[in-house]
């Protein structure tokens, strides 16, 4: 239990985890998007500003009604000056602009307008401060002029430095609030998937009848207990088909055992009436039964192991019938087979065969029948016989383990009930299936593999 509680602990921390990369990246690219509108606004709000100034100068210009002196919004805010082509400065604003050169840049061609910002320390400021410097060129009486005006970006670098600053404090705390609500969140949501663990865990190797309850309000955990509740049916159904074969090889092998024994018991009790050479035989009959049995599950075991790991070869089903049809000399057998290659275990392909065969010759009166046909992509071997019809409800009934009819009880022939089961789970182990079909006299049983 405390390594399911790690488990999902660890996968809680982890979804947490990268959830908050994921916020912390988010937030990071937005505060960083945020910064860069800010300061474009702002420079936006400044150059829009100063264009205005500078067209109103240049208009005055334009009229021939320029002074010496100009306006200005501040001391380094709204600076003008007004330069002729020969850099003679014509117009200044008092500030700024009376101490310094405020052409930084070459000027624009006529009738066109420039902007750029520069280091304060370029336009005589101080300090790390930048400036925005707006320049349009204009066509006078007195000839061409540029005027040039400037303003600094102290109050917009402020912002954005305050706008940081912020971003710097908020976002690691958005980020741990997320993380928080995020692991939380996840939290209840992996609530179900522990609850159902635990109910897993409770259900103990008697108790294989319980089930997982679904009330799991989301549709992937509902789906989740459905598939896991029919991993316990099955579970459950392989548990009681393993108690009852081994209640039925118990049952099988005791009677053979119980009836040997007793033989020895009653001879060794009275050795001078007893007939030994009869006594041996009729030992000798229960010994061979048990080691038919014996066989019949190893067959069946191994049969169970090719399902896991299978030893295949390709080879002709009709040739391996008539190979196996040779053995018996049974007049009452016909065959008829066709070429149809599959990829099989040879061995337990001929164990399939022998035991359809040998549960044929067994009950038939007259006759029995062996074919190998190919029908689309399938190989069908059909084995029929003329003896007692199977009863239909028993139809699916007799591939089970240790199912005898009550005709092949009252015979006691010796069969365990072991070989049509052997002879089904040899069919599915290679892909195919083996049923028995309803007739009304005898009985047919169909084994279908796929072609090579």
């Amino acid at each position: 239990m405390a390594s399911g509680r790690a488990r999902t602990m660890s996968l809680r921390l982890r979804v947490t985890a990268v959830a908050m990369v994921v916020v912390a990246v988010t937030l990071v690219a937005t505060g960083f998007l945020v910064a860069r509108w800010l300061r474009s606004s702002l420079l936006d709000d400044a150059d829009q500003q100063l264009s205005t100034q500078v067209a109103f100068v240049a208009e005055l210009a334009q009229h021939g009604e320029l002074s010496p002196t100009l306006t200005a919004t501040g001391i380094d805010t709204g600076q003008v000056q007004v330069i002729t082509d020969q850099h003679v400065v014509v117009a200044v604003s008092p500030g700024l602009a009376a101490t310094v050169r405020l052409d930084v840049f070459p000027a624009p061609p006529a009738g066109a307008q420039a902007a750029a910002t520069v280091p304060g320390p370029v336009v005589g400021g101080s300090g790390s401060t930048h400036y925005r410097v707006v320049a349009r060129t204009v066509d006078t009486p007195a000839g061409t002029l540029t005027v040039y005006a400037a303003s600094s970006l102290r109050a917009a670098e402020k912002s954005v430095a305050a706008l940081v600053a912020g971003l710097w404090v908020g976002l690691p705390l958005l980020t741990l609030l997320a993380a928080v609500g995020i692991w939380l969140v996840v939290g209840r949501s992996l609530s179900p998937v522990e609850r159902m663990r635990r109910e897993v865990a409770a259900i103990s190797g008697s108790r294989l009848d319980e089930r997982i309850s679904a009330h799991a309000r989301a549709a992937e955990l509902d789906r989740l207990a459905a598939t896991m509740n029919g991993l316990l049916e099955r579970v459950d159904h392989a548990a009681t088909a393993r108690r009852q074969f081994l209640a039925d090889a118990s049952h099988e092998l005791r009677s053979p055992l119980a009836s040997a024994r007793t033989q020895l018991e009653v001879a060794l009790a009275y050795p001078d009436r007893t007939d030994w050479p009869a006594t041996a035989r009729e030992v000798l009959v229960d010994v061979s039964r048990l080691q038919s049995l014996a066989g019949e599950l190893l067959d069946l075991a191994r049969v169970d192991g090719a399902g896991r790991s299978p030893f295949t070869a390709r080879l002709d089903l009709g040739a391996l019938v008539a190979d196996e049809l040779a053995r018996y000399n049974d007049e009452r057998l016909s065959v008829v087979v066709t070429e149809a290659w599959v990829v099989a275990d040879a061995a337990l392909l001929v164990r399939l065969v022998r035991n359809l065969v040998d549960n044929a010759v067994r009950h038939a009166r007259l006759r029995a029948q062996v074919s190998v046909t190919i029908e689309g992509d399938m190989a069908h071997l059909r084995v029929s016989n003329d003896g007692e019809p199977i009863p239909e409800q028993d139809l699916a009934r007799i591939f089970e383990p240790f199912t005898r009819l009550d005709e092949a009880r009252a015979n006691d022939d010796g069969g365990a009930g072991l070989g049509l089961s052997i002879a089904r789970s040899v069919a599915e182990v290679h892909g195919g299936t083996l049923l028995a079909e309803p007739c009304a006299e005898g009985a047919t049983f169909v084994a279908t593999l796929p072609l090579a």
